[in-house]
C-alpha cells in the first residue's frame, strides 16, 4: 500500500471538517479533485520522551528455613503523554431563524450561495468571485459583489421603483394634504395601500446605491443592507394583497376622486400615470423582489434555502432585518369591507355627480378611445388611397393581393411574392416600406421637444433618433435576413418528397416562422408552439414597439402643429411645439416612388413643407400600429392561415411568381386627373 504522507498537523483535518459540515462521499471525492493537491494524513503528535525506571532493587529477605528475594519497585509514576479525543461533528445548529442568535456559515453552504448568485439571472457574483469562493477553502474572504450587478443591474432596479413612486406621487402628492384626506376618508385601506407606496424610501436607495457606485470593485454585500431594507419593506407590508382585487382597485378608487376633481386632467393625465404604476409594481413584485433574494439570502441565513422556502423558514430573522413586525401587513379582510364605499362630493361644488357616474363615464370614455381610433384609422387609409389609388385600402381588412400593385413601384426583393395574401405580414411588408422612403424626407426634420404624460420635457429627436436611424434593421433586415429564407426553405422542403413534410426539420422550419411573426412583428400572433424560439427576445430589434413609439411622438408633433396652423401657421410662420422647422421644404436627397407622388399631390410649392410630410408619415404609421398593435384588428380575427402563397389558398403547393401585374402610373395619374375635376366642380 502507498505511504502516505504526514503533512498535516494533528487536529487540522478535523478543524476543516467542521468547517465543511456535513458533504457525502460523492460531493468529497469531486471536491477533491477539483482541489487538487497530495493525499496526507496527520502527524503524530510527538510524545514526550518517557523516563525509564532503574532497575528494581533486590534485597534479601531472610526467613527461617530457605532463602529469598523480594523485589521492591521504585515509587515513581510515569505520566503518560496526554490524548486529545477524536473532535465529534457538529450538531446541527439551533436557532436558525433566532435574530439574537449569531449566523455562522459554513465553507460548503457559502459556496452554494456564491455558485447560485453568480447565475446570470441575478449576476451578484462575477465568475472569478465564484471561483475564488471555492478556492478559499482554509479562510475567510470579503463577500465581493459583481462590479456589473452594482453599477448595471441595481441601476435597473432603482429606476424601475423610482418609476412607480414618482407616478404615484404624481396622483396623490405627500403634500397635497386636501386630496390625501379625501382619500383616507372615502377608504382607508386605498390611502394606506399607497401612501405606503408613496413614502417608499427611493432618497435612500439612490444615497446608498451612490456610494457603493463610487468604488464597484470593492463592493462587498454588506454594503446593501440598508438598501435591501428600503427595497423590502414596502414589499413585506404589501405582500398579502392581490394585484386585481386590491391594489387595482385602490388605484381606481383614487382614479374616481382625480375624474371628480377635474375630468380633463384625469383622462389626459392621470390613467396612464395608473397604468405606468401598476405594471411597474407587478414588475418589483414578482421580477425584482426574486432577483435580489440571494443576495438577502447571503445576509440572513447559515445555509441555502430555495426562494419560496426561504421567506418561511427565515421568516423572523427577515422581520427583524426590515425592521417589522406583523401587524404592519395590510389585511385582505380590510379591502373586502372598505374598498367600494359611495364617494364624498366636493363641498365647493354644491353637488357630485352620482356614484355610478365614474363607471359610466370610463365606459363612455373606452367608447370614445375607438371611436377616435377607428376615424384616425380612416383617416390613414384615405391617406393612403391618395399615394396609391385603387390598391384596395378601402377593403384591407379583407387581405387584399397587395404584391401585385408594389412590386414594381418599390422593385420588391425576390421571394416576397412567396407571402400569402391572406397573410397580414403582406400588409405589414408593404406599409414599412412606405414608412421607408417617407423616412428619407423625415431625417431632414429638425425635431424639437414636447411635454411628455408624466409633465417632463422630451425632445423628439432623441426620442426617434434610434428608430430612424436603425430603421433598416427594423424593416428590412427583419424580412430579408430572419423570415424570407427560412420561408422559400419550407417551400422548398414542401415541393420535395411527401414523407419531407412530416420531417423534424420541416416542423422546426414553420416553428420558427411562427416565432419570428410573433417576435418580429405581430405580438399577439397566436399559434400551436413545437419548440422553443430560434433566439431570444432581447436579441432581435422587434418592428411593432418601434411603431408604437413612432406614433406616440408624430401624434404630439403632429398636435403642435396643428396648434400652429390655428394660430396662421406658415404665412406667419408660427412657431410649433415638437418641431422646429414646419414650414421649411420637405427635403428628399435623392427622389422615390413616395416622394414624387407626394410632390404631385401637393401641386402648391409652398404646401410641400415638413409639416406636410410629418402628416403624411402619421397618416401610415397609424394604419401600422393599429394592425400589429391593435388585438381587436383584422390581423388577430381569424386563425393564422397557410404562410406562402399557392394554388387556390389551399396552403398545400407554393406558388411561386405573379403574372397579372398593375399599372399604376396609370392609376395614379387617373387618380389626380379626378381630383382636379372634383375641385373645379366645387368651385
Amino acid at each position: 500500500m502507498a505511504k502516505k504522507n504526514a503533512i498535516y498537523a494533528p487536529g487540522e483535518l478535523d478543524r476543516v471538517r467542521e468547517k465543511l459540515g456535513d458533504v457525502d462521499a460523492q460531493e468529497a471525492k469531486r471536491l477533491a479533485q477539483l482541489l487538487g493537491g497530495e493525499v496526507g494524513v496527520e502527524r503524530s503528535e510527538t510524545p514526550k520522551p518517557i523516563k525509564r525506571n532503574p532497575p528494581p532493587v533486590r534485597r534479601q529477605v531472610v526467613e527461617p528455613g530457605r532463602r529469598s528475594y523480594e523485589v521492591q519497585p521504585r515509587l515513581e509514576r510515569v505520566t503518560a503523554p496526554p490524548v486529545s479525543p477524536p473532535s465529534p461533528r457538529k450538531k446541527a445548529k439551533t436557532g436558525a431563524d433566532d435574530p439574537s442568535v449569531p449566523i455562522r456559515l459554513s465553507y460548503w453552504e457559502r459556496v452554494k450561495m456564491d455558485r447560485y448568485a453568480g447565475n446570470p439571472e441575478f449576476g451578484i457574483k462575477s465568475f472569478f468571485q465564484v471561483v475564488h469562493s471555492v478556492m478559499s477553502i482554509f479562510g475567510s474572504i470579503p463577500d465581493r459583489v459583481s462590479p456589473s450587478f452594482v453599477n448595471r443591474k441595481m441601476n435597473d432596479y432603482y429606476k424601475r421603483i423610482e418609476t412607480l413612486v414618482t407616478a404615484t406621487r404624481t396622483l396623490i402628492p405627500r403634500n397635497d394634504k386636501k386630496r390625501s384626506e379625501q382619500l383616507k376618508k372615502t377608504s382607508f385601506f386605498a390611502f394606506t395601500v399607497l401612501n405606503t407606496i408613496r413614502y417608499w424610501n427611493i432618497e435612500r436607495i439612490a444615497s446608498d446605491l451612490a456610494k457603493i457606485q463610487a468604488h464597484p470593485r470593492k463592493a462587498v454585500a454588506a454594503e446593501f443592507i440598508d438598501i435591501l431594507r428600503a427595497i423590502y419593506k414596502p414589499l413585506f407590508v404589501l405582500e398579502q394583497l392581490d394585484m386585481e382585487r386590491h391594489i387595482k382597485e385602490a388605484y381606481k378608487l383614487l382614479y374616481k376622486i382625480l375624474y371628480l376633481e377635474d375630468p380633463v386632467e384625469a383622462k389626459e393625465k392621470y390613467q396612464e400615470l395608473i397604468r405606468i404604476s401598476l405594471n411597474t409594481l407587478l414588475m418589483v413584485r414578482r421580477e425584482i423582489r426574486f432577483l435580489l433574494y440571494p443576495l438577502l439570502l447571503k445576509l440572513l441565513s447559515d445555509r441555502f434555502l430555495p426562494y419560496e422556502q426561504f421567506f418561511i423558514e427565515r421568516k423572523n430573522r427577515f422581520m427583524a432585518f426590515i425592521d417589522a413586525r406583523e401587524e404592519e401587513t395590510i389585511s385582505p379582510a380590510l379591502a373586502e369591507r372598505d374598498l367600494h364605499p359611495e364617494i364624498a362630493p366636493k363641498e365647493e361644488e354644491g353637488e357630485a355627480p352620482e356614484s355610478e357616474e365614474p363607471e359610466s363615464e370610463e365606459k363612455k370614455e373606452k367608447q370614445a378611445a375607438a371611436e377616435s381610433e377607428h376615424k384616425a384609422v380612416e383617416r390613414g387609409l384615405h391617406t393612403l388611397e391618395m399615394l396609391f389609388p385603387k390598391a384596395g385600402w378601402e377593403r384591407i381588412a379583407s387581405f387584399p393581393d397587395f404584391y401585385p400593385y408594389f412590386s414594381d413601384i418599390f422593385n420588391l426583393k425576390r421571394n416576397y411574392d412567396l407571402i400569402a395574401p391572406t397573410d397580414p405580414l403582406q400588409q405589414v411588408a408593404i406599409l414599412t416600406r412606405i414608412l421607408s422612403e417617407l423616412f428619407f424626407g423625415l431625417r431632414s426634420v429638425k425635431f424639437g421637444v414636447v411635454l411628455g404624460s408624466e409633465g417632463i420635457t422630451e425632445r423628439i429627436d432623441e426620442a426617434l433618433g434610434n428608430t430612424l436611424n436603425n430603421w433598416n434593421i427594423y424593416a428590412e433586415l427583419s424580412f430579408d435576413k430572419e423570415y424570407l429564407p427560412r420561408l422559400v426553405e419550407y417551400c422548398h422542403v414542401l415541393d420535395s418528397a411527401v414523407e419531407s413534410r412530416n420531417s423534424n426539420y420541416t416542423k422546426r422550419l414553420l416553428n420558427e416562422l411562427h416565432w419570428i411573426k410573433r417576435l418580429y412583428f405581430l405580438p399577439y400572433y397566436k399559434f400551436e408552439s413545437f419548440y422553443a424560439p430560434p433566439f431570444k427576445k432581447g436579441d432581435i430589434g422587434a418592428l411593432y414597439p418601434e411603431i408604437r413609439r413612432l406614433r406616440k411622438y408624430l401624434t404630439a408633433v403632429a398636435a403642435g402643429i396643428e396648434q400652429g396652423n390655428k394660430q396662421g401657421g406658415a404665412e406667419k410662420m408660427v412657431a410649433c411645439d415638437g418641431i422646429d422647422n414646419p414650414w421649411e421644404p420637405y427635403v428628399f436627397q435623392v427622389a422615390n416612388p413616395v416622394s414624387t407622388r407626394l410632390d404631385a399631390l401637393l401641386k402648391n410649392p409652398k404646401q410641400r413643407n415638413n409639416a406636410a410630410l410629418v402628416f403624411f408619415t402619421l397618416a401610415v404609421t397609424t394604419v401600422l400600429d393599429y394592425i400589429i398593435n391593435n388585438e381587436s384588428s383584422w390581423a388577430y380575427e381569424n386563425k393564422p392561415g397557410p404562410l406562402f402563397r399557392s394554388l387556390g389558398g389551399e396552403g398545400t403547393s407554393p406558388l411561386y411568381g405573379v403574372e397579372n401585374k398593375v399599372d399604376t402610373n396609370a392609376l395614379f395619374k387617373a387618380s389626380l386627373k379626378e381630383r382636379e375635376q372634383a375641385k373645379d366642380a366645387d368651385k
